[in-house]
């Protein structure tokens, strides 16, 4: 598969099958606060309010019990499209099909190179990768994905929002399978600690 990056150093994975870029990894708080220092209709206490249902944490410090912190989380769709258009043209959650024919292209293709990651991409990217792939123990793209293991993500079903994933149970129990199972917020508009989002840009 061939990689390119979005315009905050991470990696996107081009998925020629279903005519799309995708983020490799479910978005970060480190990409949403590249967003959030440039003017939009966001504030400081909105975001320690965001932050209050999943607090952050270094990257630099990440470990295995508090992985899921790097990743932005509790966001309405209606914010995370707001964070697609800041990214660029073309990025938009993706529907229920595009998720998991991702999920299953990625389920075949095996890891590439431990540095794999360009010297061009700035290097808390690499840091986050390759941690990221050691306590993984990655064999495919879909264990570094965190598609399972992860956070559940925003996706589109039809005219409505559900979400798809499997996260650790210690993060958040549940028994789904991401192929079979959506998940439906039980109340419009509540911010969830366990669902976050992943990008994808059009035009593959």
């Amino acid at each position: 598969m061939q990689f390119s990056y979005d315009r905050t150093g991470f990696p996107l994975i081009a998925v020629p099958s279903v005519g799309v870029e995708a983020q490799l990894l479910p978005a970060t708080k480190m990409q949403f606060e590249r967003f959030l220092a440039e003017p939009n209709d966001f504030g400081d206490s909105w975001y320690e309010g965001v932050l209050a249902l999943n607090p952050r944490v270094s990257h630099r410090q990440l470990t295995t019990n508090d992985r899921e912190r790097l990743f932005i989380t509790g966001l309405l769709p209606e914010e995370a499209l707001a964070f697609a258009r800041w990214m660029g043209e073309g990025f938009d959650l993706p529907t229920v099909e595009q998720w998991r024919a991702l999920y299953t292209a990625l389920a075949a293709e095996s890891v590439p190179m431990r540095h794999w990651v360009p010297q061009a991409s700035i290097s808390s990217v690499r840091l986050v990768l390759d941690i990221l792939m050691t306590q993984r123990r990655a064999h495919s793209l879909l264990d570094l994905s965190l598609m399972r293991g992860g956070v559940v993500e925003w996706v589109r079903q039809r005219n409505t929002w559900v979400g798809l994933g499997a996260p650790r149970p210690e993060f958040h129990a549940n028994l789904w399978n991401p192929l079979e199972d959506m998940v439906r917020p039980i109340r419009v508009g509540e911010r969830l600690p366990y669902f976050g989002l992943r990008l994808m840009r059009r035009g593959v």
